[in-house]
């Protein structure tokens, strides 16, 4: 349970929470993940079980909705936006709404985690790797940190190789070190929020939602594919790219990319290579989409390097479709990647590949409002990439806000993309 009184600064640091979010981010809190209340608040479906759906599902439920939560495919399936291995999280933000969800997230995953018995955040830290001496990104981000009495450490080149040998620094200006960052366990975390939903009270069904059935400006159900029509007071979409099919309006104001994933098998033997040993990182030697991520060994998966292949990525029109292999020139684009930063890496085998897909806003700010042709009717979505870590913080501004409890914020409009 969340303390109502103010923590003090030291205490707010073992948390891995400053004091100053802890204020800014307060009108957020409106409770802990606590029991469901007695009070019958009324009926709401909420369609998909990813980071989003299944978040704000759990947070209504929680409030004393009745929730029926719907997905095609499952919590965490490798089809959606939620699944695969792993997600970063880190508060390394340009803009502060981020920065202080990433910290509501990070209280509330560790909470989360020690109440389900099965973790799924490691806080191993993050890194990252700057060829320049400041960037506008740094610039933002580096006052939050200081406001919120948390460590984002600035290391030179040299020092960051003593620290990690593992990484070639030479070419690199500075290291940013942040120690209250790490992964999440992305599919996991997925199956852990539904599960909790289910053994809570709430329904789950494992069905497509085929449409929503509305009359006089509102949604008074929604029918699955296979004919039952489940009725509802209110109606949130978390679809991640299916929101297009649902709502085809939302189509070419949003759009579907595609990310391509890289696990190399590390050396034998070399336990420097594990997450205890090395943290995540991202190299911001990059300009544009290509920005290569990584997570160090995890579940002894093998060092995972991510990112976005420059050209043309965009699958809008076929992310359900298309074939998800990468092509030998993101091969060697990933190669590269081991080349220039972890040269004892170089000539390992690769032992898995994956092929994911994003949905993204123009501005990569998240979608959190009503639908403009029905009151009753929630649009939740536009993770752009960076949302997963985000769920539960996200969840709960949805389940606050679709409970009237608070506003839509102006930055989650729908009407922006519209």
């Amino acid at each position: 349970m969340i303390p109502k009184t103010k923590l003090t600064r030291r205490a707010a640091i073992k948390l891995g929470v400053g004091t100053t979010a802890l204020t800014a981010v307060t009108s957020l809190w409106s409770s802990s993940l606590t029991a469901r209340p007695l009070i019958d608040k009324g009926k709401v479906v909420v369609a998909g079980a990813g980071a989003f759906g299944g978040w704000t599902a759990l947070w209504l439920l929680r409030k004393g909705f009745h929730v029926t939560m719907v997905d095609s495919f499952g919590p965490g399936n490798n089809q959606s936006s939620s699944g695969g291995e792993t997600r970063l999280i880190r508060a390394f933000y340009d803009k502060q709404i981020y920065f202080d969800m990433t910290l509501r997230s990070i209280e509330l995953w560790n909470e989360f985690d020690k109440s389900v018995g099965r973790p799924v955040f490691h806080q191993n830290g993050l890194l990252v790797f700057n060829h320049k001496p400041t960037t506008p990104e740094t610039e933002a981000a580096t006052p939050m940190y200081r406001k919120a009495g948390l460590t984002l450490e600035k290391i030179s080149a040299a020092d960051a190789a003593k620290r990690w040998p593992q990484i070639r620094t030479e070419d690199l200006d500075h290291v940013l070190y942040d120690p209250q960052a790490g992964y999440l366990e992305a599919r996991q975390g997925c199956i852990n929020v539904c599960e909790q939903f289910i053994k809570e009270g709430g329904t789950y069904i494992q069905q497509k939602v085929a449409k929503e059935n509305r009359s006089s400006g509102k949604v008074t159900s929604v029918t699955l594919s296979d004919g039952r029509q489940i009725e509802a007071d209110q109606f949130a979409f978390a679809c991640g790219p299916w929101i297009t099919r649902l709502f085809p309006s939302l189509t070419g104001k949003i759009h579907i990319h595609r990310g391509v994933v890289f696990f190399f098998a590390s050396p034998p033997d070399k336990s420097e290579w594990l997450e205890n040993k090395l943290p995540t990182w991202m190299d911001r030697d990059h300009d544009g989409p290509f920005r290569p991520f990584g997570v160090p060994g995890s579940a002894f998966r093998g060092f995972k390097v991510g990112l976005t292949p420059p050209g043309d990525n965009d699958i809008t029109d076929r992310f359900d479709t298309y074939d998800r292999t990468v092509t030998t020139h993101e091969i060697e684009l990933a190669q590269g990647v081991l080349k220039r930063r972890f040269p004892a890496m170089v000539g390992r085998p690769l032992i898995e590949t994956r092929v994911c897909q994003y949905t993204d806003t123009p501005d990569s700010d998240f979608i959190l409002d009503r639908h403009p042709e029905a009151s009753n009717l929630w649009i939740l979505g536009g993770d752009s990439g960076h949302g997963y870590k985000l769920g539960p913080a996200f969840g709960e501004t949805s389940a606050r806000t679709i409970a009237g409890e608070t506003g839509v914020n102006r930055m989650f409009e729908l009407k922006r993309l519209l």
